[in-house]
C-alpha cells in the first residue's frame, strides 16, 4: 500500500445492514470510480475481484481500487453489516485488492462509526471531520502493517492525544512520553519504527494534509489556512509545507486548478 498519498475527495460514506442484500451472491459489473474501504462489523464472505480472492469476517477491513474491474462476486456465507468510505487519491493506493484482520485494534470500528455519523448529520464542517477520521483510519491500517503489535498497544495514548489535538497545539514529546508510561529517548525510538518520522514530524505531516484539503478548496487564503491549521506563522507554514509537498502553497493551489 502506498505510505503517503492525499485524499482528494469523499465521494460517499454508506452503512449496509444485514438485510440489504438478501440474496447469498451479489454478482457487480462495470467500474469503481473511486476506491472503496469497507470496514466489516459481521458477517462473513468470499469477495472475488478481478483475480483476488479476498475473505471478509468480522473485524476485517476490505479496500477495492478504483478502476475497471473484469469480476466482482461477493458470496456471503453469513449475513452481516459494514460501513465504506467510496473515495479519490492523488495517486493510486494500491494496485490490487486487499483485506486486513483488524481485530486487535479497538480504535478502527469506532472511526467508521463516527465517520458514517458525520457524514449523515451534515453538520457544520462534517466533511472536514471526516476527511480527518479518514486519514486517522488510514494512520492505523499503517501501523498495524508496519508495527510490532506491542508497539501500537504502547503508543495508543499518545496517538490519541495527537488526533485529538493536532489543529489546536502540538504536544511536547515529554508529554506523550508520560501518557504512554515511557522515557522520551524510548518513547520516540519506538514512534520513529512505527510512523516513519519523529512525533513532530508527525504531526506536523497531519497539518500539512489537512491544510492541502483546505487549499483545494480555493475559500481561503494561505494565512487563513496556515491559521486554521494551527500555524501563528504564514512564513513557517509555508517553508514546512513545501518541505513536505515540495511546492509552496500558492503554487499548490495553482497546480490543482490547472489540474481541474
Amino acid at each position: 500500500m502506498e505510505e503517503r498519498f492525499i485524499i482528494t475527495e469523499i465521494v460517499r460514506v454508506t452503512m449496509v445492514g444485514k438485510d440489504e442484500y438478501r440474496e447469498k451472491t451479489t454478482s457487480f459489473t462495470g467500474r469503481l470510480y473511486a476506491n472503496e474501504i469497507i470496514f466489516h462489523f459481521s458477517g462473513q464472505a468470499t469477495v472475488y475481484f478481478g483475480d483476488t480472492v479476498l475473505e471478509t469476517k468480522e473485524n476485517t477491513i476490505r479496500f477495492l481500487p478504483e478502476g475497471d474491474f473484469k469480476k466482482y462476486v461477493v458470496d456471503r456465507k453469513t449475513q452481516g453489516e459494514c460501513i465504506f468510505a467510496s473515495f479519490r487519491t492523488d495517486r493510486p493506493i494500491s494496485p490490487a485488492a486487499w483485506v486486513m484482520d483488524v481485530a486487535h485494534n479497538d480504535e478502527i470500528g469506532p472511526l467508521f462509526k463516527k465517520m458514517f455519523a458525520a457524514w449523515c448529520g451534515k453538520e457544520k464542517g462534517y466533511y472536514f471531520k471526516c476527511l480527518s477520521l479518514l486519514y486517522r483510519i488510514f494512520s492505523e491500517i499503517q501501523g498495524i502493517k508496519h508495527a510490532p503489535k506491542q508497539h501500537s498497544l504502547r503508543l495508543r495514548p499518545a496517538e490519541k492525544a495527537i488526533a485529538d489535538c493536532f489543529l489546536q497545539e502540538s504536544p511536547s514529546v515529554s508529554s506523550l512520553a508520560a501518557l504512554c508510561g515511557m522515557g522520551e529517548s524510548y518513547f520516540q525510538r519506538l514512534f520513529k519504527e512505527k510512523h516513519g518520522v519523529s512525533p513532530k514530524k508527525y504531526i506536523i505531516r497531519l497539518k500539512i494534509n489537512y491544510a492541502c484539503d483546505l487549499l483545494r478548496l480555493e475559500e481561503y487564503t494561505v494565512s487563513q489556512v496556515a491559521e486554521m491549521c494551527g500555524f501563528s506563522d504564514v512564513y513557517f507554514f509555508s517553508r514546512q509545507f513545501k518541505e513536505y509537498m515540495g511546492i509552496a502553497p500558492r503554487d499548490f493551489i495553482k497546480k490543482y486548478k490547472s489540474s481541474k
